[in-house]
């Protein structure tokens, strides 16, 4: 692996499709770092180099975590369910497009109602709160006389 002919690239990588530019190439002349040992020279290259950790561990933890289920059939007890929720699915009676909109302003018509209730009761909260037992400043008990 170590070799007194290793050359080292001076250029930038290209990423584009096709390059008629090459790299300029130097030739190494300290013969020292030839002189390294393959494992120690595997290191230095790239970090990247090796199979990092993560990238087999995950995909072994699915693998194990799916064997596990498997064994104590959760697996078919998954499928089981799916199964049968689309059965159930299949026998519900969905709106028409007509019901659909019905529903639709009266789920619109009950939130602007709740909205304006809760409005009004925080505006009632307010003027007792802050008015009538804390002397303060609102529109009902001005006290800036």
């Amino acid at each position: 692996m170590a070799d007194a002919n290793k050359t080292q690239t001076n250029a930038a990588p290209v990423t584009g499709a096709s390059s008629n530019a090459s790299p300029v190439v130097s030739p190494k002349t300290n013969v020292s770092e030839t002189k390294q040992p393959a494992s120690a020279e595997a290191n230095a290259e790239s970090p990247s180099s090796g199979v990092e950790f993560w990238s087999v561990f995950w995909p072994a933890l699915i693998v194990a975590v799916f064997l596990i289920l498997w064994r104590t059939g959760k697996v078919e007890a998954i499928k089981k369910y799916i199964n049968e929720t689309r059965d159930q699915l299949r026998k519900a009676t969905w709106p028409t497009r007509d019901e659909l909109k019905q529903h639709i302003v009266v789920v619109l018509l009950s939130s602007a109602l709740l909205a304006a209730f809760t409005v009004a009761a925080d505006f009632v909260v307010r003027e007792i709160i802050w008015g009538a037992l804390l002397n303060g400043d609102t529109v009902l008990f001005n006290t800036a006389k």
